[in-house]
């Protein structure tokens, strides 16, 4: 199951593209959003998004999530896993 805190995180950064807003509008710092991304990145096993120094994507994987994930606190890994497919 996915915590409840990654799911907030991969939502608001799916909908900021952007880790400073991101962790202002959580109240966590930079780094923390970036490393529970690469964390539920790693469970997932795919990535999520596409990051350069410029620029945050979602990956084709993670724009097809959070229409999914929405209301869904309940998500596992495996399951978010199955839907890149």
């Amino acid at each position: 199951m996915l915590e409840r805190h990654e799911l907030e995180t991969f939502l608001t950064l799916a909908e900021e593209l952007h880790f400073g807003r991101t962790a202002e509008r959580l109240h966590v710092s930079t780094a923390r959003v970036s490393q529970m991304i690469k964390k539920l990145e790693r469970r997932v096993g795919v990535p999520l998004f596409s990051r350069t120094s410029r620029r945050v994507e979602l990956s084709a994987v993670g724009r097809r999530l959070p229409p999914r994930t929405r209301g869904s606190h309940q998500a596992s890994p495996a399951a978010l896993a199955r839907r890149h497919g």
